[in-house]
């Protein structure tokens, strides 16, 4: 109980640094969550007035002139939403009881650690009831830790000053270079999202703390339905479970289906932002009809399947639209390799940067080629082995590791949605 405690409180110290009044509008949140659900019985209608309610709050804070009302979204806000609404849609449709411990329920609400970018849980009661330490969950929530922050430091953060530059100038930065931007974007938020992904999950297996992976290895999938179901999976079942099968899924005919796979994707688009909406409907109409492009062979699947991807995360590397549709089209319109490999030395890294990059991205590449082996290997290795190996991997951070100044949660990728 003293570790629940102690947890709680951690939280909402990290909270109200980020504002107070933030903090006031989570907490007073998750009390007419908690205090709707508990009422269901008696009044069912407050339990959907309290779904209405949470789910238009969001869709207001995603509006892009939200800042000129005065407004200011609460940090966190996107994911605590989604888990205030499935906790009170769960109670509704009778898969879960209402939960009757209130410091529980906040506890699951506010729990900092994937707080900032996931993984969306379901509520479950007991997830938070009986955290501990072990000296196996600090081994291996420590080198869970390294290991994102390997990819948040030493990949992410170089290939964040190639795209910063290819994006900081548009009228020189074409053709070529704008694929290059895409295709770097794609590896670089991969390795950003995921590394804070393995930030959290280390910091929960040390408390003793279970949670639910959010990838699965997305860049070997051979289609959109396939990467989709890999890539932030918790989200993708979020989406499953309270957007597309209460819409009919697939029980009412192909057309329907399709007209439901569109629909939950650009809530998904919405949910990132009110101008990613374009985004959200393209890849639902690949997820409709991209089997169709898939061929015998594997590997021209994984890295058409790359390229796809690639071109659609365009509208995340340029975040207007406009932008992002002319920055997409120069690759066809403006190609000009002299000029690539002229500009190419002018990227902002060095070619010592560049071989380090390289160098990581082989080790991210092979280390997903074989998912959880690697783990594995290392579960079974000596105490003495697996302190070495962590102090190895620190120490290859702390070399090539680039950093910033302090910390701040919106330094990663995936926290601005």
């Amino acid at each position: 109980m003293v570790l629940r405690i102690l947890i709680f409180l951690v939280s909402l110290l990290a909270y109200g640094s980020y504002g107070l009044p933030g903090l006031g509008c989570l907490a007073a949140a998750a009390a007419v969550s908690f205090l709707a659900a508990r009422l269901y019985g008696k009044a069912p209608w407050l339990t959907w007035v309290s779904i209405a309610v949470t789910g238009a709050s969001l869709v207001v804070l995603k509006l892009e002139p939200y800042t000129q009302w005065g407004l200011l979204a609460p940090l966190g806000v996107s994911y605590f939403t989604l888990r205030l609404i499935s906790y009170n849609a769960d109670v509704a449709k009778g898969k879960i009881a209402p939960e009757h411990n209130f410091f529980r329920f906040a506890l699951y609400a506010l729990y900092l650690p994937y707080m900032f970018i996931g993984p969306i849980e379901a509520y479950d009661p007991h997830r938070f009831d009986n955290p501990r330490f072990t000296w196996a969950g600090l081994f291996e929530g420590t080198a869970r830790i390294l290991w994102g922050g390997f990819k948040k430091l030493v990949i992410a953060a170089r290939l964040g000053v190639v795209i910063a530059t290819i994006t900081g100038d548009t009228e020189t930065y074409r053709g070529l270079f704008a694929l290059l931007a895409m295709l770097l974007y794609s590896v670089q938020l991969y390795a950003d999202f995921s590394g804070g992904i393995d930030m959290v999950l280390g910091i929960s297996r040390i408390l003793g703390i279970s949670l639910s992976e959010n990838f699965d290895t997305p860049y070997f999938a051979q289609s959109f339905q396939e990467f989709w179901r890999r890539w932030h999976m918790s989200l993708g079942t979020w989406l499953r479970n309270y957007i597309y099968i209460p819409l009919g899924g697939n029980r009412k005919g192909k057309l329907r289906k399709y007209i439901n796979t569109v629909l939950t994707f650009l809530v998904s688009g919405y949910w990132h932002g009110a101008h990613y909406l374009l985004w959200g409907a393209l890849n639902g109409l690949f997820v409709c009809f991209g089997e169709t492009l898939k061929t015998r062979w594997k590997l021209l699947n994984r890295v058409t399947m790359f390229l796809a991807v690639s071109f659609l995360w365009a509208f995340f590397v340029w975040p207007n639209t406009g932008t992002a549709l002319e920055m997409a089209a120069s690759v066809f319109t403006a190609f000009d390799p002299a000029a690539f490999l002229t500009g190419f030395c002018a990227l902002g890294l060095t070619l010592g940067d560049w071989i380090v990059l390289a160098a990581a991205c082989g080790l991210l590449w092979l280390c997903d080629l074989r998912p959880g082996k690697l783990g594995a290997w290392y579960v079974r290795q000596h105490p003495a082995v697996q302190t070495g190996l962590m102090a190895v991997m620190a120490m290859v951070i702390l070399v090539f590791g680039m950093y910033g100044i302090g910390f701040n949660a919106a330094a990663f990728i995936y926290s601005q949605f």
